[in-house]
């Protein structure tokens, strides 16, 4: 197992999926200047309220490369970004929402979405994060049908009739009085998130509390 990493970092060196700069042997992550870069959240402004979630907590500002890179992550065939987004939400989980939730799940993509992209950014991104946290992701949400693509609603009563009925919960006594960490990837009105909290609230959950890679800091469109 060594040996084929040090092979395949010898062939293909590993790059900071923001900038793309090469990072030193054996090193996931981000290089110095992303890192350290102003679009990372810190105190007050990594939270945000909710109605049907508690609060969610947002590792950055959806702009600049990390935008960029998350649409690279979505729609690019990138899943390996995950291994470098997870373990940064999983220190904005550590820091904004200690103690406040028993399991992690994800709001989950449609079979349609996932048999064309190949896999579930939200739900990789889950898997990465919970195992950095020592932790399991585990699916409570199945999405039933394909909708509007979030992205082309620019209201946000549009974003929630669009999502409303979307989302189920196959299995009640999984979450029943549980308190759920949702994680997504990208935060805007919090429609999607809030439909899944719904739902998952409905189906017996005691509380719910989310948490996303990064959140559009003015009315967008990429997102949930």
């Amino acid at each position: 197992m060594a040996l084929k990493q040090a092979l395949l970092n010898l062939f293909f060196p590993q790059k900071c999926p923001l900038c793309g700069a090469l990072l030193d042997k054996g090193t996931l992550g981000l290089c110095p200047a992303c890192a350290g870069a102003e679009f990372w959240f810190s105190g007050a402004q990594a939270l945000f309220p909710g109605k049907q979630y508690a609060r969610c907590a947002c590792a950055g500002a959806y702009t600049g490369k990390l935008r960029d890179s998350v649409l690279r992550f979505k729609f690019s065939d990138h899943p390996e970004y995950a291994k470098t987004f997870g373990p940064i939400l999983a220190q904005t989980i550590r820091t904004y929402l200690p103690g406040t939730y028993d399991c992690i799940s994800w709001m989950p993509v449609s079979q349609e979405t996932l048999q064309k992209r190949g896999y579930d950014q939200a739900q990789l991104l889950a898997q990465e994060a919970a195992k950095t946290l020592g932790r399991q992701a585990v699916p409570l949400l199945v999405k039933m049908k394909s909708n509007v693509p979030q992205s082309s609603l620019r209201e946000r009563r549009q974003r929630l009739e669009n999502v409303a009925g979307v989302y189920s919960v196959p299995h009640p006594k999984r979450v029943a009085g549980q308190r759920v960490l949702l994680i997504d990837d990208i935060l805007t009105t919090g429609a999607t998130l809030g439909e899944g909290a719904r739902v998952l609230r409905e189906a017996g959950a005691f509380q719910v509390v989310a948490a996303t890679l990064c959140r559009t800091q003015a009315k967008g469109h990429e997102s949930s």
